[in-house]
């Protein structure tokens, strides 16, 4: 299983495209295969930075996801208004 973690921040004056664009990749990102988890949250204490968190049944399934139509759209929509950006990936191993 694979889990990325992170953060993206955008200016202020890109907040309501910025949340509608993020509303529309998770419910597209849901419906992927090997979707485990996925989800975009606003920071409390910092405005307009947005944390995310992935979970993906295989690293397979998730090169398929950031391939997919609706990933390279919200890119062209959104790569050039990113202020600041974290991730990390982790593998992991799901309990029985």
């Amino acid at each position: 299983m694979l889990i990325i973690a992170g953060s993206l921040s955008f200016s202020s004056d890109d907040r309501e495209d910025v949340l509608t664009s993020l509303t529309e990749i998770t419910a597209l990102s849901r419906t992927d295969p090997g979707c485990v988890e996925y989800w975009w949250a606003e920071d409390v204490d910092e405005p307009n930075l947005f944390r995310f968190f992935e979970c993906w049944e295989s690293q397979e399934l998730f090169d398929a996801h950031i391939a997919a139509p609706h990933e390279h759209a919200f890119g062209e929509r959104n790569l050039s208004r990113i202020t600041g950006a974290t991730a990390r990936m982790f593998s992991a191993t799901p309990t029985p």
